[in-house]
C-alpha cells in the first residue's frame, strides 16, 4: 500500500493548527465535559488530521499539557499584583485585592470552570496537568508576598488564603449551574461583589489577630 506524507507545513501553519486543536480543546470541555475529549473528537472538532495532533504534541497528554500552559486557562502573578506597591498598600490590602482579582479572572474563564467543576470526581489527565500550573501559580504568588510583606508570626497565612481560594474556586464553578446560595445571587456582579465584601471582612479579621 503506498502512503503519502503530509506536506511540510511552514512554522505559522503549524503554530495556527496548534492553535485551533488546543481551541477546539476547550470548546469540546464546555460543551460535553471532560468525558468527551478523545483524540477523534478533537481532531473533528479542530478541522485537522488526527495525525497532526500526534505530531505536534505527541499524545493526548501533550495537548493536555500544552493547554495547561496556555496564559487563558489559569491568571499569572502580574494579573493579580499589577499596582501593588507594598510601600502605599498593607498586608491585608494586598491579600484582598488579589482575592478579588482571583474570583474576577477565574469567572471569565469557561474552561477553567468546569474543569474545577469537574475535577474531585475525574482524575484526567487534563485535571491533574491544570492543577500542576495551579499549584505553581500559587507558590510563585506566596513568594511575591513574602518577599515584599512582613508576614504575621501567629497567622498561617498560606493557610488563611487556600481556605478563601477554595471557596471561591467553588462558588464560581457552581455559578455555571446554579444561581443562588444560601439566599446569595453567585452568577451576578451584585453577588460577587457581596461576597468580596465578606472575604475583606475575614482577611482584615485574620491579619488583625496576628
Amino acid at each position: 500500500m503506498v502512503t503519502t506524507a503530509l506536506p511540510i507545513a511552514s512554522r505559522r501553519d503549524v503554530e495556527d493548527t496548534k492553535t485551533r486543536i488546543l481551541e477546539a480543546l476547550a470548546r469540546i470541555v464546555v460543551r460535553d465535559g471532560l468525558a468527551g475529549v478523545g483524540i477523534n473528537a478533537l481532531a473533528r472538532e479542530a478541522g485537522a488530521d488526527k495525525v497532526l495532533i500526534y505530531r505536534y504534541f505527541g499524545n493526548l497528554e501533550g495537548v493536555y499539557a500544552a493547554y495547561a500552559e496556555r496564559e487563558p486557562f489559569w491568571w499569572r502573578r502580574a494579573d493579580l499584583v499589577a499596582g501593588l506597591d507594598p510601600a502605599r498598600s498593607t498586608l491585608a490590602d494586598a491579600v484582598k485585592l488579589c482575592l478579588r482579582r482571583h474570583a474576577a479572572e477565574l469567572r471569565k474563564r469557561p474552561v477553567t470552570l468546569a474543569i474545577l467543576a469537574a475535577e474531585p470526581s475525574q482524575r484526567t489527565p487534563l485535571v491533574i496537568a491544570l492543577e500542576q500550573v495551579r499549584e505553581r501559580r500559587a507558590i510563585e504568588l506566596s513568594d511575591w508576598i513574602a518577599e515584599r510583606y512582613a508576614l504575621p508570626s501567629g497567622i498561617d497565612l498560606a493557610a488563611v488564603s487556600l481556605v478563601l481560594s477554595a471557596a471561591i474556586n467553588y462558588l464560581a464553578a457552581r455559578s455555571k449551574t446554579i444561581s443562588v446560595m444560601s439566599g446569595v445571587s453567585i452568577d451576578s456582579e451584585n453577588g460577587w461583589e457581596r461576597l468580596s465584601a465578606a472575604i475583606d471582612l475575614l482577611v482584615e479579621r485574620a491579619l488583625a489577630d496576628g
